[in-house]
């Protein structure tokens, strides 16, 4: 009986995907729990696997065509089993948003080689790396072509990256041209280029004394933990958005709803570029367990091993660019959330100490961004000026 494969749901707002790569060549032998395709969304690349034993017997979708989720867009079946009502096999056109190859050929190519049946040999389809192992050979300017795969039929995988030879070097920067982003890329473009569009933002301000924020650090540090200062601020900003729950909702085009759960989002910059990861009921945690688990999150986003779960369902997002020293700026809304908390570097700054004096002292600027259909300026402010009153309280931010 022929399995159908389907463009997978990854999370409650995905709508669509892009398969990136076929892994598996039309006709080839398959089994259950191999990797199929690549599929990319705004938030995660990720494997498909195979859920039967058989052949791939058609490629319905090519990659770099984006598919509504639920849509068949491949089918295995054993080598005699009529497929046909399954429509015609892809063919290998120009996708329909051309995208450059990751690592280009290393000699100009002639024009007739186009038409020309793929190498047989050493050679190999590109494609036939792991995602961590093409981010792995991007990032070291490594070129796929001249590496030998260690992993399931000839797949290259990142140990074969890291023990790559110099030669394997790919053509100098100035050789390569232009570099288009990747389909994740993309999307995420895409999406956030609407929401600056599409979203009438508004911006509040706020300074916070971090006296109590660097105590509370330096007490965890003594006790042996490992608390970060946006660890602190994930758990205040998870009980304010519950005394909030209209700043922790969803736009729905006509209204919005509710979110269910406060799961806070912590941008984080890999090399792949911006993700996301999720800390799920940030509200219910104590800030020893945001720790651990933004730490987990961090490590895992950095290396490449984010799950979809990982990135699914965040109801709030902080950004925070104080590590860079950036003093303050503002951040754009992850749809369908309504809102984004920008946070700034903990700066010494000269304050008022009293009618006539000043003092110096450790302050930090938080930004909200805020979706102006859903949370009006009054509200924004009003939330704002809770989460200071939050962390310049010792017994409310412990």
């Amino acid at each position: 009986m022929a399995t159908e494969i389907v463009m997978p749901k990854l999370g409650l707002t995905m709508e669509s995907g892009t398969i990136s790569n076929w892994l598996v060549a039309e006709g080839d032998e398959v089994k259950k729990g191999q990797a199929l395709l690549e599929i990319a969304t705004d938030k995660v690349t990720m494997e498909v696997e195979a859920q039967a034993d058989g052949i791939l017997r058609k490629i319905i979708v090519p990659a770099e065509v984006e598919t509504p989720v639920s849509q068949t867009i491949g089918v295995i079946a054993a080598a005699d089993e009529d497929v046909s009502a399954y429509g015609a096999p892809a063919a290998p056109a120009v996708p329909v948003a051309p995208v450059a190859p990751t690592v280009p050929s290393p000699v100009p190519v002639a024009p007739s080689a186009a038409t020309q049946p793929a190498v047989s040999g050493n050679a190999r389809r590109p494609h036939r790396a792991s995602p961590k192992a093409r981010k792995i050979a991007r990032e070291r300017g490594l070129d796929l072509a001249t590496i030998e795969g260690s992993g399931p039929g000839g797949r290259i995988v990142s140990k074969d990256i890291l023990a790559a030879p110099a030669t394997a070097v790919a053509p100098p920067v100035a050789a390569r041209g232009q570099v288009d982003l990747s389909r994740a890329e993309q999307v995420a473009a895409e999406r956030l280029t609407a929401s600056y569009q599409q979203i009438p933002h508004i911006h509040i301000s706020m300074e916070i004394s971090a006296v109590w924020l660097q105590q509370f650090r330096e007490g965890y540090k003594l006790e042996g933990k490992k608390i970060s200062f946006n660890d602190l601020i994930v758990k205040a900003t998870a009980r304010v958005l519950t005394e909030f729950p209209r700043v922790n909702s969803f736009d729905n085009g006509s209204g919005f709803s509710y979110a269910p759960e406060i799961n806070v989002g912590i941008a984080v910059a890999a090399a792949s570029g911006l993700v996301v990861p999720v800390i799920h009921g940030a509200d219910t945690r104590s800030v020893e367990e945001i720790a651990m688990e933004g730490a987990r999150l961090v490590d895992a986003a950095r290396h490449g091993r984010l799950s979809p779960d990982d990135m699914m369902g965040g109801t709030f997002t902080i950004s925070n660019l104080g590590m860079f020293g950036v003093s303050r700026f503002t951040a754009i809304i992850n749809p369908p959330q309504v809102a984004i908390l920008a946070v700034g570097a903990i700066e010494n700054r000269v304050v008022a100490a009293g009618s006539d004096s000043f003092a110096v002292r450790p302050q930090l600027t938080l930004n909200l961004a805020a979706d102006h259909r859903v949370v009006d300026g009054a509200l924004a402010a009003r939330f704002l000026g809770r989460l200071k009153e939050v962390l310049e309280t010792p017994g409310l931010l412990g």
